[in-house]
């Protein structure tokens, strides 16, 4: 069963992108900020990171820069999320983000994670 570490301080929305995952057969871990996602992400080693842009304690961008400098977290695969169009382009130079552009659906997120979790081709 695959692990995926929610990150969001909007507590509908990460509520439901929770039980989206739960139906699909993820075991989730939760938090409503960046700063606590670092040591959970350490503990728990999921297989992915969906996280928001925009928190009171910690960006998305903050998170993904310390999980990438960090050996035991480098490798772990991240989705973010924004309402903000201008973030779009923020994370190109990095192959393993994603990204979800608030408002999105249940199949819109699905196919994210899919996406994320696929094994890479070899080269």
């Amino acid at each position: 069963m695959k692990k995926i570490l929610v990150v969001d301080d909007e507590d509908d929305l990460r509520t439901m992108v929770v039980k989206a995952l739960r139906e699909e057969g993820f075991e989730t871990i939760e938090t409503d900020n960046g700063s606590s996602a670092l040591t959970l992400a350490k503990n728990h080693q999921p297989d992915l990171i969906i996280s928001d842009v925009i928190m009171d304690s910690g960006s998305g961008f903050m998170l993904q820069e310390l999980l990438r400098n960090d050996s035991q977290t480098a490798d772990i695969p991240i989705i973010l999320m924004s309402g903000h169009a201008k973030h779009v382009g923020a994370w190109e130079s990095d192959p393993e983000v994603g990204y979800l552009a608030k408002p999105f659906g249940v199949l819109e997120l699905l196919s994210a994670v899919a996406k994320k979790l696929s094994p890479k081709p070899r080269t």
